[in-house]
C-alpha cells in the first residue's frame, strides 16, 4: 500500500515536471516582429502550450500561422522580421527561413535546400550572409563578400588572398569559437580603428 502511494507521488510529480518543461520550451518558440525585436530577444504570438508554428513552406507560402491565446493568427512573412523554434533563430527573406548563425558584425546564415539527386532530392545546407539585418540576404561567395564591402579595402584584399574557394568561407576555428572571416573582418576593423586614432 505505502509503495504504491509513493509510485502515485512519483508519477503525478513526474508529470507535473515534464508539463512544466513543456511550458519552458514552448516559451522559446514565437515570432520576432521587428530586426529590433530580434535583437531585444522580444518574441510575439507566443503559441499555445503544445502547439507549433506552420511556416507553410510547401510551394513558398508567403504566410505564417501560430496559435496564439486561443487565437489563430496568421501573418504575411515580408512583413515579419523572423522567429524563433527552440534555441535556433531564422529570418525570413523572400518567404524563405533563413537560420541565423552568428551575427557578430555581419549575419551568416544556413538554409536547407532539396536537390536534385540521382531518382529523388537530397537535403543540402547552403550559407548566406548580409551586411545587416535590414539588408538583402546574398549567397556567400568570394565574390559577393568582395563587392559588399567597398570601403574596407583591407578586409576585401584578405579575402582574396586568404579564401581559396567559396566553401572556405564557413571554416570554423573551435578554439577561439569564431568564424574565420568574422575573425578576419574585425582585425580589419580593429587596424582601421587603430589608423583613425593616429590620426
Amino acid at each position: 500500500m505505502k509503495n504504491s502511494i509513493k509510485m502515485i507521488i512519483i508519477m503525478v510529480i513526474g508529470i507535473q515536471a515534464n508539463r512544466l518543461m513543456a511550458q519552458s520550451e514552448n516559451y522559446k518558440t514565437g515570432i520576432y516582429l521587428t530586426a529590433q525585436d530580434y535583437k531585444t530577444g522580444k518574441l510575439s504570438y507566443v503559441p499555445e502550450i503544445g502547439k507549433k508554428l506552420k511556416l507553410h513552406e510547401f510551394l513558398g507560402g508567403n504566410q505564417i500561422s501560430v496559435t496564439s491565446g486561443s487565437k489563430k493568427i496568421s501573418l504575411s512573412k515580408r512583413d515579419v522580421f523572423g522567429y524563433r523554434d527552440g534555441s535556433k533563430d531564422y529570418r525570413f527573406y523572400q518567404n524563405d527561413a533563413y537560420e541565423i548563425l552568428d551575427t557578430a558584425g555581419f549575419p551568416l546564415y544556413a538554409h536547407v535546400q532539396l536537390i536534385p539527386q540521382g531518382k529523388g532530392y537530397a537535403r543540402a545546407e547552403t550559407y548566406f550572409y548580409s551586411t545587416g539585418t535590414a539588408t538583402p540576404v546574398l549567397n556567400l561567395t568570394v565574390a559577393n563578400v568582395y563587392r559588399s564591402f567597398p570601403e574596407q579595402n583591407d578586409f576585401r584584399y584578405s579575402i582574396r588572398n586568404y579564401f581559396h574557394g567559396d566553401a572556405d568561407l564557413m571554416a570554423y576555428d573551435s578554439i577561439n569559437r569564431e568564424y574565420q572571416l568574422k575573425y578576419l573582418y574585425f582585425e580589419h576593423q580593429h587596424a582601421k580603428g587603430i589608423q583613425h586614432a593616429s590620426l
